[in-house]
Parts: structure tokens; C-alpha cells; sequence
């Protein structure tokens, strides 16, 4: 973003007219990461504040759990060396750990919605770029956008995605000229529609 754009968070800030602004996050990061960065806002806030807190769900097959600096794919060059059976275990790990991509997410908005209950926040979730079509009854759906079955992407009209980055987005006048994330239009876009939703 330029220098002097503003975040979507910034901007529901103004707003809604409250009084601070925490960003808490990390890009690449995970949903099941969203739950160390809000203990970390937990610990930043005063006890007395009124806390509302967004959470942007990011593609659910993103995890805490596999290590950042090893790859998911069991061709990569990295292991061109490995016996067959070896690449062959890292396949069957990866289709096995991605089967659960649901209960996983689930199990992550399920905790973080009990947190926030906890230390009395309000909280609201909205997709990313990746649809949410199932949940396990745990979840309290109606704190998601539309249930997770709408994304930001779709507000953009950008729906081509690779679960990692929308695609086709070079002339889109939510996102250019930056490469498959908002530019000021489209924090002001998410802004306003999540304002609205909040307010009700």
C-alpha cells in the first residue's frame, strides 16, 4: 500500500469512532495463527476497553502445524535425492492433513469465538479470497459473513484465485497496481461493508 494508505481496520476505526486501532497479524500467516495473536492482544489492551476484534480468514489449508520452511510438495527440488517411499509418505501426509481442512478451521474459529467470549469481545469474521462451505456445529456461523459462503474477493468481483492469491486481477480497480491484495479502494470497500454489518 502507499505510504499514506490506510488499512481497513484504520478506517472501521473512524468509523465506528473508536478510540484505538490494533494490527495484530502477519502475512502468510494462518487462521489457527489468529489465536497466539489474539492471546497477544489480550495482553496489549487495557482490561477496562471495549474490544471488538476482526479476524480475516485466510485460506484453510494454510497451518500453524507444518514447518514454514519445509514444503508441502513431495516433487520439490529440495527433495530430488529421496527415495520414492520417502516423497511417497510426504504425499500421503499432506492428502491425510488437508482431508481435515474443515475440522481444523472449525476447531480454530470455534476456539478463538470462546476466547473472545471470554475476555468479553465482540467478535466478527469475514473470508478472504477462499470460500467456507461447511462448519462443525461448534461454530456460531452467524458472526462470519454470510456464513463464510461470501468473501472479500467476491465484493472485488475477483473470484479467480489459487487459494493463495486471486488471479486475473491486473486491471481490477479493487486491487491494481498491487499484486492480488487490495489497494486503497478495496480496504475502503471491506471497510465500509464491515462497518455497516458491525453497526447492526
Amino acid at each position: 500500500m502507499p505510504i499514506n494508505a490506510q488499512p481497513y481496520g484504520e478506517i472501521i476505526k473512524n468509523l465506528l469512532g473508536f478510540d484505538k486501532h490494533y494490527k495484530i497479524c502477519r502475512g502468510g500467516a494462518s487462521n489457527e495463527e489468529m489465536v497466539l495473536q489474539l492471546q497477544q492482544l489480550h495482553n496489549e489492551v487495557d482490561p477496562a476497553d471495549d474490544v471488538t476484534v476482526i479476524f480475516f480468514l485466510t485460506n484453510p489449508a494454510r497451518t500453524i502445524y507444518w514447518p514454514t520452511t519445509m514444503s508441502w510438495n513431495w516433487e520439490n527440488e529440495d527433495r530430488k535425492h529421496w527415495p520414492t517411499d520417502a516423497k511417497n509418505t510426504i504425499k500421503e501426509i499432506f492428502l491425510h492433513f488437508h482431508e481435515h481442512d474443515m475440522i481444523r478451521n472449525s476447531l480454530c474459529v470455534s476456539g478463538l469465538q470462546n476466547m473472545c467470549k471470554s475476555f468479553q469481545y465482540k467478535d466478527y469474521y469475514f473470508a478472504g479470497w477462499v470460500r467456507y462451505a461447511e462448519w462443525l456445529p461448534c461454530v456460531d456461523t452467524s458472526k462470519i459473513w454470510n456464513q463464510g459462503n461470501e468473501t472479500a474477493a467476491d465484493w472485488f468481483e475477483a473470484t479467480n484465485h489459487n487459494g493463495e492469491h486471486l488471479l486475473d486481477v491486473e486491471n481490477n480497480k479493487y486491487i491494481r497496481p498491487n499484486f492480488a491484495h487490495p489497494n486503497q479502494l478495496g480496504h475502503e470497500l471491506i471497510a465500509k461493508k464491515l462497518a455497516e454489518w458491525i453497526k447492526l
